[in-house]
């Protein structure tokens, strides 16, 4: 490798035909092309989805500006709303641009579209429905026997929607609300007949759509920490994107697959946990951001590329009032798929923003979300200082022939030790996660969690550790879990406090050879509140919160039954219970409606799901939460490139974390912790150290700042500027870069003051 390094700087001095000529003549050319294929893999992968891509050069588009069949209905200071009443389609002028967004085709063009695709993307609305034998079919406002009823309001308009045919009746709404359009389907308006069972619906799929790269631009969607689709003739999909909101409803997956279900897997999406979604036409020009206010817990997220299905490229929400589930019917489990008899009850409303110039991109919807979380009070400001999250396993279970035992790998008193040696080399703010602190260790005895394990350290122990720690500052925080529940574990019934699926099959799960249940989520309200005086007895303040912050599901527990809706509500309450009544909470990759109540956001997703039709990942949920909530990239020992791993910690304004213990992770080679494979803390601390400082180095300049703009140089380059008026530039290249006469070197960082040529 020294060898290739050394040839390599002799590329950078001289020119290649120069090294090609003297080796064809002494040498063979084989190191010289290793090196050069070296530099290609890097350049292919700073251009690869993983990373954030160069905008394309502007070009002229072509908009339908033709009113026909159009009629206004609604203007204010921003924008005026037209609508067709055949197919109640829209149009929107943005008066500060006059750029004109459709929600269907240009009339004055031809598509290849059959009718049915010509309908659904000219339609407002369109349902899946079920008749009596349970046979799906698809209507929507121009199939033949539906009919609408328009009345004009005072901002905009509703309509009757009359599927004769599906036999069922719904009301749309539509009105203008600044530079935000609201559209809502309200619950209480929807009328099913003996015909017909509502099971999906989407709303204007085509709001924003484009034929082919007509238009240079993009599709946003939040998968991972965010991801563009851009715009393409053809795109290399050939299958759309599909996620639900807050994850998959676990109580009607199916728990057993037949073979063709599993040949047919493929890698799930990260899990959405914002209801979000984009479309930019031209960078800095126009874009819509959609924010789904209400529904949100039964949405579907959808974004088709060009080529698949259409030439278009489109992004909506799916609504499911009713989902399909297999019930089976014999102990072999054969049995049959059918759906819900009962429809999902929730109103739908969509609030799309409308930005134009410097706000219209990526970055200006994550501003805009975050002013929306703001104003509606789901985000406030947490203290933002650059920390190291210290991830310590104490216990883990280690299965005997007659009975279990608890491993010791990091004993409570060892925790001070740790946190002197590392202030002793100037790592000042970190904060401590304790793991495996409860009877029987991390995967023994959860859902109970007391009395703390005694092979870990006596009470005083823990008492004297917690004692020193906040005299030195040091948030000590205690992991803990009030959705999982282990085999063999006591304090929960198997038969009445597990969550069931709507087939009656438990929900249960396994971590290598650990079988863990989902309890009730009623169970696991009752269980916080019956445990705060337990942690207040045992002094701790602070907890570490894992799957309750990032599951949703339908609970068919015949006693203690809950919809999703409601187990929204009883989750919120749960962990603001436990914030008022223990201390604060840092929160494991939580769904937006707890950000309210999280004090540290821990293992926040720092890449997409790379799918092979997203073309950039984009830090869309650190732009959200830079300055209101400080955020920790996913554990340090576990990547493969360290060094690369941190500087996008220093471009995505990530905190860095390592998972940690006393004793050698080889002996967890039989635990369900088998996966930590490296965490010896005594060969880990010079790379705490080092991170720690590269950390302190760059994002210590912009505590509690947000981002306020990105912007990508070239390949691998990539400039982000925050509000207090520094930015910071990170290259990840190979190669020095310069920037207005400032050198940034090759696989490092640059801190800058705004217009600053100096520093």
């Amino acid at each position: 490798m020294y060898k290739k390094w050394a040839i390599l700087l002799i590329v950078l001095l001289f020119p290649i035909q120069v090294i090609a000529t003297s080796s064809s003549k002494n040498e063979p050319e084989t190191e010289v092309s290793e090196v050069q294929e070296e530099l290609s893999k890097q350049t292919l992968r700073f251009s690869s989805n993983q990373f954030t891509q160069p905008e394309k050069e502007s070009k002229s588009v072509e908009v339908d500006t033709s009113m026909t069949n159009f009629e206004q209905v609604a203007e204010n200071d921003k924008l005026k709303l037209y609508v067709n009443r055949d197919s109640l389609a829209l149009k929107i002028i943005d008066k500060r641009t006059g750029y004109i967004w459709n929600s269907g085709l240009a009339e004055n063009r031809e598509y290849k579209l059959n009718d049915r695709w010509r309908n659904m993307a000219n339609s407002a609305v369109t349902i899946t429905y079920i008749d009596d034998k349970n046979k799906e079919y698809v209507e929507n406002v121009l199939s033949e026997e539906t009919t609408t009823e328009l009345n004009l309001e005072e901002n905009g308009f509703t309509a009757v929607i009359n599927f004769k045919k599906a036999d069922i009746v719904l009301q749309l709404e539509v009105e203008l609300d600044g530079e935000d359009l609201v559209v809502r389907i309200p619950e209480s308006k929807i009328g099913e007949g003996e015909n017909g069972k509502l099971v999906s619906l989407r709303l204007y799929p085509f709001l924003g759509a484009v034929h082919g790269n007509e238009i240079n631009g993009y599709m946003f969607i939040p998968d991972g920490s965010g991801a563009l689709i851009r715009f393409d003739e053809n795109s290399r999909a050939n299958s759309p994107y599909q996620a639900s909101v807050y994850g998959n409803d676990e109580g009607f997956t199916r728990s057993v697959d037949d073979k063709k279900d599993t040949q047919e897997q493929t890698s799930p999406p990260q899990k959405i946990t914002m209801p979000v979604y984009g479309i930019v036409h031209e960078a800095k020009k126009n874009g819509l951001f959609t924010v789904i206010e209400n529904g949100s817990e039964y949405g579907e997220l959808i974004a088709y590329p060009s080529g698949v299905s259409t030439n278009f490229n489109w992004v909506t929400s799916d609504y499911h009032y009713r989902y399909q589930y297999f019930q089976p019917t014999s102990r072999s489990m054969s049995g049959y798929n059918t759906y819900q008899k009962n429809r999902n009850q929730f109103d739908i409303k969509e609030r799309t923003t409308f930005l134009v110039k410097e706000d219209a991109d990526y970055v200006g919807m994550a501003k805009s979300y975050q002013q929306y979380l703001v104003e509606s009070g789901k985000l406030s400001r947490k203290k933002d200082e650059v920390d190291v999250r210290l991830e310590f396993l104490g216990g883990e279970v280690k299965e005997g022939i007659l009975w279990d035992s608890v491993l010791k790998m990091t004993s409570i008193n060892d925790l001070p030790k740790y946190v002197r040696q590392l202030q002793q080399q100037n790592v000042e703010n970190m904060h401590i996660v304790y793991r495996g602190w409860t009877k029987g260790g991390l995967t023994g005895t959860f859902p109970e969690k007391f009395p703390i394990e005694k092979e870990l350290g006596s009470k005083a122990d823990y008492k004297d550790t917690i004692l020193q720690l906040k005299k030195k500052d040091i948030p000590l925080y205690f992991y803990t879990d009030y959705t999982k529940a282990y085999e063999g574990a006591g304090g929960f019934s198997g038969s009445t406090d597990v969550a069931r699926k709507k087939n009656g099959e438990t929900m249960n799960f396994s971590t290598f050879d650990r079988n863990y249940f989902y309890l009730s989520p009623k169970d696991s309200l009752e269980l916080a509140k019956k445990e705060i005086d337990d942690y207040k007895e045992n002094s701790i303040s602070k907890l570490a919160m894992d799957t309750s912050a990032n599951v949703l599901f339908s609970d068919f527990n015949s006693d203690k039954s809950a919809t999703r809706r409601e187990m929204v509500d009883l989750y919120t309450d749960m962990h603001e219970l436990l914030d008022k009544e223990v201390g604060s909470l840092s929160l494991y990759q939580p769904n937006d409606y707890l950000w309210s109540v999280t004090e540290r956001y821990l293992d926040i997703p720092m890449y997409s799901s790379n799918y092979s039709f997203v073309t950039d990942t984009v830090p869309f949920i650190q732009i959200v939460l830079k300055g209101y909530i400080p955020y920790y990239a996913p554990f340090s020992n576990f990547h493969f490139n360290r060094d690369e791993e941190v500087l996008r910690m220093v471009e995505y304004g990530a905190n860095p974390s390592f998972y940690l213990t006393t004793q050698s992770s080889q002996l967890l080679m039989n635990t369900p912790s088998r996966d930590l494979y490296t965490s010896e803390f005594d060969k880990w601390e010079d790379e705490i150290v080092r991170q720690y400082e590269m950390i302190q180095e760059s994002l210590g300049e912009v505590e509690g700042a947000s981002i306020e703009s990105r912007y990508i140089h070239e390949t691998g380059v990539v400039e982000v500027t925050y509000s207090n008026g520094k930015s910071i530039i990170v290259n990840y290249t190979n190669e020095p870069y310069m920037i207005d006469g400032i050198e940034v070197k090759a696989k490092w960082f640059k801190v800058l003051n705004k217009g600053d040529k100096t520093s």
